[in-house]
Parts: C-alpha cells; structure tokens; sequence
C-alpha cells in the first residue's frame, strides 16, 4: 500500500516510545499521524467511508495527545525571545520547562496505553482488505487529481473565509493548517502520477506550511501559558507573557494570511 513507509515509520516511532519519553520523537509521532490521517482522507472513496471517518478522528485525537509536549516546547522558545528584551516573564519560562518534562512523560504512558500499534495495524489490514475487494474504473492519475483538486478547493475555501475574518482564531487556524497539511500529503503521495501542474506549487505550500506553524505555535504557547499560571501564581508575570504572544500571534496570522494568498492552483 501507499501507506506503507509512513505506517512504518509510526511503528517504529512507537517503539522508541516504549523505551523514553522524547519530546523530539513525541513530536515526529505527531507529525506522522497527522500525514496518515490525510492519507486515510485521501483513499475515503475507496473505503467503508464510515470506518475511515472513526479512524481520521482516532489518528487526530494522538496526534493531538502527541502534540502536547511540543506547545510546551514551542511557549519556552518564545518566551525566552521575549526574556531578552523582558525580564518579567523569567518565572514562566522557568515553571515551563518543569512543566515540560512532566508533560513528555505523561504523554508517553497515555500513547502507550492507547495502544498506537494495534490500532494501525487494524485499520491498515482493513483498508488492504476493502481495496483489494474493490473493482475501480478509474485511473490512478484520474483517482489523483480529483483528490488533490478536492483538497486544493478546501484549502482554498478555508483561507477565503479567514481572509474576511477581522481575527483568525485557533480553531480556523487549525482547520486551514490541516487543510495544507491535507494537501501536500496528497501532492507528495501521487507525484509519480501528477507530472505537471504541482512542482511549482510545492515550496510556496511548504512555505504557508511553516508560517503557520509559527501562528499555531504562539496560539498554543499562549494557551498553555494560561494552563500553567496556578502553578506559578505570579500575576503580573502572566499578563506580560500573555500580552507579548498576543502581540506575536497578530504578526504571524498577517504573514500566515500574506503566504497563503500567494498559494498558486496545483492543477
């Protein structure tokens, strides 16, 4: 199956979870859900559409459990920026990276308990099973550009409707990242099959890609702020740290919104 080098890689990187609890890998395990989650998207015609909506929604609710330690990762390398020119917000960043460790291994052991690997390997065999029971008319290329045109189209929609917004919150951001997310999945997946059209449309996504990134990583920073402001019980300490993303967060959503303006049509 298409699927097969990055099943591999969610495998393996289950493995090395047994043994540590990594923020770097946790990270990389999130990535990789989330790049099976559109791939599963991508093939949801060809399949039980019921089953691989449940299993979308089990590969996004990990990758969020995985993601949790990187908020942490990404609130400590933004408030030490900030600690440079403010050193009102040293006390967050010190009670973050306590934080932080703790937050790696709890992750850890609530991936570990839910089983990543069985859960893979069931949906997986399922797929295999209904994709070899179907009788497809369509190409392969045919099959392709409908799906990429389709997440073009979604991608698009979604950033239209943030360009009209007066101010991009979490979830739109969440919606338009999985959405790009969706499509570079989809262009690197069927590039064999997709030989115009798409090449040029790669770096300016890889870009808005990244961008927002950084807009979703000072929304989260922001949140986790406010998680751990019991913990700390320094007001004054809070509200500066919060006022700082805040500002950062309005400087990333304009460049977010100034890359994904510029996003060509892929096909």
């Amino acid at each position: 199956m298409l699927t097969a080098p990055l099943a591999s890689e969610a495998f393996r990187q289950t493995e090395l979870m047994a043994g540590r609890a990594d923020a770097a890998l946790l990270d990389r395990l999130r990535s990789t859900l989330r790049r099976l989650r559109a791939l599963w998207w991508a093939f949801e015609p060809l399949l039980d559409e019921k089953e691989a909506r449940v299993v979308r929604k089990r590969f996004k609710r990990l990758a969020d459990i995985a993601g949790e330690p990187h908020e942490f990762d990404a609130a400590c390398d933004l408030l030490a920026r900030a600690h440079e020119n403010c050193a009102r917000v040293g006390p967050v960043v010190r009670t973050l990276r306590q934080e932080r460790r703790e937050a790696s291994a709890m992750t850890c052991v609530t991936l570990r308990k839910a089983h990543v690997d069985v859960l893979l390997r069931r949906a997986l065999a399922d797929a295999r099973r209904r994709l070899e029971a179907r009788a497809e008319d369509r190409t392969l290329e045919e099959f392709a550009r409908q799906r990429v045109t389709l997440a073009d189209d979604l991608l698009s929609k979604r950033e239209h409707r943030a360009a009209r917004m007066k101010r991009v919150d979490a979830k739109t951001l969440r919606s338009i990242e999985e959405a790009a997310t969706k499509l570079q999945c989809l262009l690197e997946l069927f590039a064999p099959v997709l030989e115009r059209g798409h090449r040029h449309t790669m770096p300016q996504l890889l870009a808005a890609q990244a961008a927002l990134v950084r807009f979703h990583d000072v929304l989260a920073s922001a949140a986790v702020v406010r998680r751990v402001a019991p913990a700390l019980n320094d007001k004054q300490a809070i509200d500066e740290a919060v006022r700082w993303l805040n500002r950062a967060a309005r400087n990333e959503s304009r460049a977010a919104l100034e890359r994904l303006r510029a996003l060509p049509h892929c096909l």
